[in-house]
């Protein structure tokens, strides 16, 4: 009697650096879902600008998850995925901690703050998204089929250069620090009662972004403001110490090492 044919692993393009790969990853992992990695270089071959990965992916973004009936291109979907609840059938109070989350441009604090730090980087950086810019058009030029959404992906790119001018870039730096530290207020009242999650009585979705985000705290330096505030702190602790935290590679800092060696491919 023949076997039965086993359905193969979902497949995930994701980057090593990525926040949202790594919102991504946190899921899977708590999900106890395996998966094949297929981990891109968004940085220097910018494979997800690709035709052949634009066709999976309109948005030209990573994560992409590739299941054997269909394609999940957002984080959000693929955490809710891994965990087994749909939008339709969630929790008033989880929506409303992904709503929170999902509303804001986690690129522009992360950058942000880069730009405002760093003179080279305020030179650099526009040249380098106006680069990219150009290199979609060029794109949009070369493949008929997929010019509208090359067109729109160069949009988004004018959009990023427009909010990372170095005449003002200091000031957008300093209202998204703020606003992550009103967050950061917010899940300090909330945690304040004991609660071992976000929204009892199980971890969840919630759980898995705001995790994500705090490791981004860290990362641009602003890990103090977590001790900070004593029951997130208690709650930052948990999140790390769970067994998904570590295979799931939630950054904390930037890994320059292992960043150029998933560039090459070699990591």
């Amino acid at each position: 009697m023949p076997e039965p044919m086993l359905e193969p692993r979902p497949r995930l393009y994701h980057a090593l650096s990525s926040y949202y790969s790594m919102i991504a990853r946190l899921a899977l992992v708590e999900g106890g879902i395996a998966y094949e990695s297929m981990m891109i270089d968004i940085h220097f071959r910018m494979v997800q600008q690709q035709p052949d990965y634009v066709r999976l992916n309109p948005n030209m973004t990573v994560p992409t998850l590739v299941l054997p009936d269909r394609i999940i291109d957002q984080s959000r979907d693929i955490a809710e995925y891994a965990l087994g609840v749909s939008e339709a059938a969630i929790d008033g109070d989880t929506k409303s901690w992904l709503d929170l989350h999902y509303g804001y441009p986690i690129e522009e604090l992360t950058f942000g703050g880069l730009l405002a730090r760093n003179p080279m980087a305020r030179i650099m950086i526009p040249k380098r998204l106006e680069s990219v810019r150009r290199r979609l058009l060029e794109r949009a030029a070369r493949n008929p089929d997929l010019a509208k959404v090359y067109e729109e992906r160069a949009a988004v790119f004018a959009g990023r250069i427009h909010a990372f001018d170095p005449e003002a870039v200091a000031r957008l730096s300093e209202t998204r620090r703020a606003e992550a530290v009103g967050f950061l207020d917010r899940l300090e009242q909330t945690l304040r009662d004991g609660r071992a999650v976000l929204v009892p009585p199980a971890y969840g979705a919630a759980d898995v972004v705001w995790t994500v985000f705090l490791a981004r705290m860290e990362f641009v330096g602003m890990g103090a403001e977590l001790q900070k505030r004593p029951a997130l702190a208690r709650y930052w602790r948990a999140m790390r110490a769970r067994p998904s935290f570590a295979p799931a590679d939630i950054w904390t800092k930037l890994h320059v090492f292992r960043l150029i060696g998933g560039m090459l491919g070699v990591g």
